[in-house]
């Protein structure tokens, strides 16, 4: 660097000083670097790490630096500085840092003067081939011919019980350095201390993706035809030993690839392998392999598409293993949450045989079994006169057993597919998603099975630039004229809308008696009020480290550096909580800021960032702080912490969820309030004397504590209309009824 900021001379300066004097804060100066910055750092930070006489606070500013959380970048003259460096002391993961460097190059780099050093950085990863392979095979191309081959030679000796990895290793030695480079960097599992920030995904189509994805065929197939073969009892069968874990890894980037193409074989593909590398071909709990199906599965949640989940649900329904069974259904979750980032497939619905009425007959005899799609699939059965039965006949049972699986299976397929298609559409939210109308009424509006999903939503239509207009198919024709087959369609949200808007839809939803498929109309919108990259709007709320946890690795938070992160598209969103941070941690902890930041790792102001996904963000924040703290749990419902939140919860104003549940019981009890019986406040309901906060369901009576017995299953209170499904809601709903009922131990 000719020209230091001020922090980066503190850092250089901190590294090469002999005494502590003068360091300052280093930690602080290691938050301000710049990714250009960081890059002409490493080799003096590598340099004096490798130096055992290097004084102890030198090497103590060196590991803060490599823990930034900025994704570095090298110029062609601080890349081979990197390479000097690490070539002066090489260990074998070394060869990482060298591969990953070449990513993160902004100028055509000098080869020549990389040769000599990368030579290096290979013979000495090859102590350790298995490990640092595919970085070993993008710097073996800097190296010389000379080098490459005895790489070669090295990875065929190591991999050769693994026919698929090295038939993989083959098309990568036929590539270039930077798209080896770029298959070094897709690794399994996340950095860890030390390791460079991912890069994110490009999604552009990279010279040698033909090459690798006929390869990716190849893969698939061979590893369908070895579990036919072990499933047909050619092969023995040995549980976990159908494919080594090198094959596993070849296995997962082949699927990933295919998917992330979508490719017109990756759905059958995988709806072969799937299913069968899922379940034992005997009777017992093991699989084949549980390494290659978590790392499908993972490679589906990815890259989702219909056929793909189709797939995924296969296997989780013949699985027997009731770990794996877990696994599979957290990628499930996921991977219909991810298809909301991919429009061009969420819509692509398999043909499940339903006519244009919505609806299906399936011949079982004398008796037929009708399949019907409205707002919901449902199943019937009809006599041979048309006429409609209650329930299955038992002679159909008997007598036709496979139609009646058949017409079950289908059953669950459909309610799958409608499943799928709302958590993708809903997914779309932070995607900012837009449909052209012709796609959009082919795809939703007049198919026989998303018909019913797409007319109890809220869609926007572009009728001129920057000109959109909101329609609800279910309350009938729109006023103004159809649009052309190219106008952009998109879902509606609230943070786009005025509060006029927003007061306009829930009345319209609530008088026409409509259960969106998802919160859209009563859909929490956030705007902070802060400009910078972080907001305090959760600061400082109480919330259950377990209850947060347990529903963070379902939305799909991760656990860094003792804070949640969720990645939002090419932005990363993190949730600092006030105590240590680990998979099975419990107690009470306080929330601390939200920050956004870049992919690079710099701060991402809130104000650059589009209206709907910061919202979608701050959603996901409220959902996770609001399930900590607000809503109630029956496990700690005696617990003296939990009685001690709750009682300073309860003294808090409401937050956006409760405030939308409030609007939500206003217009449920209109009858009730209007009579005067029940008051609304702006905090709690008040009945006959009783108080039922509307943020944590607790029931108080002259302030104190009244516990509440909810008659279950048959003798609980029928439920009138709710206009979203949420337990909080239906509890406070079901409390109200219970009251005026029967008062707060029911009938004597």
């Amino acid at each position: 660097m000719d020209e230091l900021s001020p922090h980066a001379a503190q850092l250089r300066a901190a590294l090469a000083r002999h005494d502590a004097e003068g360091d300052g804060d280093v930690w602080a100066a290691c938050a301000q670097l710049t990714p250009v910055e960081l890059g002409a750092l490493l080799p003096v930070v590598y340099r004096t790490l490798a130096d055992e006489s290097a004084p102890d606070h030198a090497r103590r500013a060196a590991r803060e630096v490599t823990w930034t959380k900025v994704q570095p970048s090298f110029t062609a003259a601080t890349l081979t500085d990197l390479y000097a460096a690490l070539a002066e002391s090489p260990r074998p993961t070394d060869v990482r840092y060298a591969a990953g460097a070449l990513l993160r190059c902004t100028e055509p780099w000098d080869q020549e003067a990389l040769a000599e050093h990368a030579a290096i950085l290979v013979k000495v990863a090859m102590r350790r081939a298995d490990a640092t392979a595919d970085a070993a095979l993008a710097v073996a191309a800097l190296a010389g011919p000379v080098v490459e081959k005895e790489l070669a030679a090295c990875l065929r000796a190591v991999y050769d019980d693994s026919p698929l990895r090295r038939a993989e290793v083959e098309v990568i030695l036929a590539t270039g350095p930077s798209e080896r480079a770029l298959i070094a960097e897709d690794r399994r599992y996340g950095p860890t201390w030390g390791d460079w920030p991912p890069l994110p995904d490009r999604g552009v189509e990279q010279p040698a993706d033909a090459l690798h994805a006929e390869l990716a065929r190849r893969v698939l197939r061979a590893a369908a035809d070895h579990l036919a073969a072990l499933h047909a009892g050619r092969i023995p069968y040995v549980a976990d030993k159908a494919f080594t874990p090198a094959d596993t890894d070849t296995l997962r980037r082949a699927a990933r690839l295919a998917l992330r193409r979508d490719e017109p074989w990756a759905g059958e593909a995988l709806a072969t392998v799937l299913p069968q590398v899922a379940v034992a071909p005997t009777s017992a709990k093991t699989l084949p392999s549980q390494g290659a199906c978590i790392a499908l599965a993972q490679a589906v949640e990815a890259c989702p598409t219909p056929e793909a989940l189709a797939a995924l649900r296969e296997a989780r329904r013949v699985v027997r293993h009731a770990g794996v069974t877990k696994k599979l259904d957290r990628a499930l979750r996921r991977a219909e949450r991810n298809l909301g980032r991919r429009p061009e497939t969420v819509l692509r619905l398999p043909d499940l045989g339903y006519g244009t009425d919505g609806g299906r007959r399936i011949p079982c005899g004398a008796y037929t079994a009708v399949l019907t799609v409205t707002d919901e699939a449902t199943l019937g059965w009809e006599r041979a006169d048309g006429s409609a039965l209650k329930s299955l006949p038992a002679a159909a049972r008997r007598d036709h057993p496979e139609e009646v699986a058949a017409a079950r299976d289908l059953l669950g397929k459909t309610r799958s597919q409608i499943r799928t298609l709302i958590r993708g559409l809903e997914g779309g939210f932070a995607e900012g998603t837009v449909y052209r109308y012709g796609r959009w009424r082919d795809a939703l509006a007049t198919h026989p099975v998303a018909r019913g999903t797409a007319r109890r939503l809220i869609w926007e239509v572009e009728h001129a630039p920057g000109e959109w207009r909101a329609m609800l198919p279910a309350a009938g024709p729109s006023d103004f004229a159809e649009p052309g087959p190219s106008d952009a369609v998109r879902l509606w949200h609230p943070a786009r809308a005025t509060p006029a808007e927003r007061h306009f839809w829930r009345d319209r939803i609530a008088a026409l008696r409509l259960r969106q498929p998802f919160r859209q109309a009563y859909r929490e919108h956030y705007r902070p009020p802060e400009t910078g990259h972080s907001t305090a709007m959760f600061h400082g709320h109480l919330v259950r480290v377990e209850a947060v946890l347990g529903l963070a690795v379902r939305q799909g938070w991760n656990i860094e550096d003792d804070e949640l992160a969720l990645p939002v598209g090419d932005m990363k969103a993190r949730l600092g909580i006030a105590g240590s941070l680990y998979p099975g941690a419990t107690g009470w902890a306080e929330a601390q800021d939200v920050s956004l930041h870049r992919a690079d790792g710099t701060p991402q102001p809130l104000a650059d960032v589009d209206a709907v996904r910061l919202s979608e963000t701050l959603r996901s924040v409220d959902l996770l702080i609001s399930t900590g703290s607000f809503a109630w749990c029956d496990t700690h419902a005696h617990d003296r912490d939990a009685r001690q939140a709750l009682d300073r919860l309860y003294t808090l104003p409401l937050g956006r969820t409760a405030r939308l549940r409030r609007e939500a019981v206003r217009r449920i009890l209109a009858e009730h309030l209007a009579s005067g019986r029940i008051e609304l406040g702006d905090r709690q309901l008040r009945l006959d004397g009783y108080d039922i906060h509307l943020a944590t369901g607790r029931v108080t009576r002259d302030g104190d504590p009244v516990d509440i017995s909810l008659p279950q299953g048959r003798q609980a209170v029928p439920l009138p209309f709710l206009p979203y499904d949420e337990a909080l809601l239906e509890r406070v709903v079901r409390t109200v009824g219970h009251l005026m009922d029967d008062g707060p131990h029911g009938r004597g």
